[in-house]
Parts: C-alpha cells; structure tokens; sequence
C-alpha cells in the first residue's frame, strides 16, 4: 500500500529524474548537433578543429578553445555562434530554430551533464 508521503517521495524523485534526463546531452542537443552542425564538424571533417558527434568531443572544444562553459551559455562559444552574435556566425547559411537554440541554452546553463 502506498502512503501519501510514499506518493509524494515517488512524485518528487521522478520530477528530478525527468529534469535531468530533459538537460542530459543526448536528450537535449545530440539532435540538435546530428541535423545541424556534424556535416562540417563531425567524424569526416572538422572545422576547425571542432567535433560535435559526441559529448567527449563537445567538451574538448576545437582550436579556439572551448566550445561550451557549463553553466553560462552566453560565456559560451558554441552558444555565442548559434545565437549569430559572433563572426562566422554558425550554421553558415541558414540559422537553428529557436527551439533548438533554447534547448542548447538549456543544456548549457543547467551544467551541460553527459
């Protein structure tokens, strides 16, 4: 028989465990990086120096340095090329929807977990 303070153990745990998964990288930005960006900066090609197929190499960044600082979007570069306020502006051509740059706001703010 479930109690209420079970019931609200169980509510609160899950909550937690569903704003975790909503900001893990794969649940948040792979998509996002998989559509977008892994034709210039994935396993054939990167641009300079920048990977973005799996968490390990988003977090090493390429050759300006790092792509993402957890915690502070705007901090990042990643972020700062997405949102086109920095030069070249990426994707080169055709800006994320933003839904995607919110997800990657997201992600990055709440700590950019794996």
């Amino acid at each position: 028989m479930l109690t209420l303070p079970g019931l609200w153990m169980m509510l609160l745990l899950g909550s937690t465990d569903d704003r975790a998964s909503a900001t893990s990288f794969d649940a948040a930005v792979a998509a996002v990086f998989r559509r977008h960006c892994v034709r210039c900066h994935g396993p054939r090609e990167q641009s300079g120096g920048l990977r973005l197929d799996s968490y390990p190499n988003v977090m090493r960044g390429g050759d300006q340095g790092p792509a993402i600082i957890a915690g502070d979007p705007d901090a990042s570069l990643l972020f700062q090329k997405v949102r086109r306020r920095d030069e070249p502006p990426m994707p080169p051509r055709t800006p994320l929807p933003a839904r995607d740059i919110a997800k990657l706001k997201t992600w990055i703010a709440a700590g950019a977990s794996p």
